[in-house]
């Protein structure tokens, strides 16, 4: 659905709601997130003998309950039928994924609510956990590994981890992810039983810092960006906003993302006053 943004001053402001986002194709997010597993952000210290490492996948994280596929803020994902056919009656926890600096591919496959075959033909379903599997993070991918592999599938696969023999072969392997374009890596403690919510049971290291905001504004463009959007307006926690204006495309300054829109920016460190310092637009993240 095309966009049409009218500059009627520097700022537009938005009221927003706190229990549901509706989109343009009559889908909404449902209150409240999928029960999942998150992450919080390495630091030494850790007992790096007690997790395994991953590959951090730039997908959309997505949640197998039985019945539906759906996104970890529980918008309903309209995936083919011979898609979801080979998953079981349990829940599976995983990412959409199209291979490295695909991102744009599978949100925009995944998220339209009219699926079509030959997008999704390009969608893997890269699986990380069993969420109602008996036993610790070993025991539960042991049982994921196998059942992954004695279905065969040609979209459903596991996500590969291996044990980690030192923090400078850890930074090796990030190393080596961001040379083949990768996003960074992932630790999950392997004796861990399945728990929703942030936990130091899994560890995302990545060289670079990214975090989201929501669009709550524009601010008018000057000089060649007369008429367009010259800056985003965002919220990054309640009653902190700034600009963001490096990282938006030409095409972007005139069809900017939407008022309520969530945002991922990519920045360097922090400011004395704890706000992110050169901010830099990277994508929507529309979940």
């Amino acid at each position: 659905m095309s966009r049409t943004f009218t500059v009627i001053a520097s700022c537009f402001f938005a009221t927003l709601s706190t229990n549901a986002y509706s989109f343009g194709d009559g889908s909404t997010i449902s209150r409240g997130p999928q029960p999942v597993l998150l992450a919080q952000q390495y630091q030494s210290g850790f007992d790096l003998r007690q997790y395994w490492k991953s590959e951090k996948l730039d997908g959309i994280r997505a949640v197998w309950d039985g019945q539906q596929l759906k996104t970890r803020n529980g918008r309903v994902i309209s995936a083919p039928e011979w898609f979801t056919d080979p998953l079981p009656k349990s829940p599976l926890d995983g990412e959409l994924w199209a291979g490295r600096g695909n991102f744009h591919l599978v949100q925009q496959t995944v998220l339209d609510h009219k699926p079509v075959d030959q997008a999704w033909k390009q969608i893997e379903f890269m699986l990380f956990d069993m969420p109602d599997g008996a036993g610790s993070y070993k025991e539960r991918y042991g049982d994921l590994v196998a059942w992954v592999n004695q279905l065969k599938s040609d979209h459903v696969h596991y996500v590969e981890h291996t044990p980690i023999l030192s923090e400078y072969a850890l930074y090796e392997h990030l190393n080596a992810i961001d040379r083949a374009s990768g996003e960074g890596v992932m630790l999950r403690k392997i004796d861990s039983l399945y728990q929703a919510g942030r936990s130091a049971d899994l560890l995302k290291l990545k060289s670079h810092q990214d975090d989201e905001a929501i669009v709550v504004g524009y601010k008018l463009g000057k000089g060649k960006y007369k008429g367009q959007v010259g800056a985003l307006l965002v919220e990054w926690k309640p009653g902190v906003r700034f600009y963001i204006g490096s990282g938006l495309s030409d095409e972007m300054r005139r069809s900017p993302p939407p008022l309520g829109s969530k945002i991922t920016f990519r920045h360097n460190g922090y400011t004395h006053n704890h706000i992110p310092k050169f901010a830099r637009y990277l994508r929507e993240r529309v979940e």
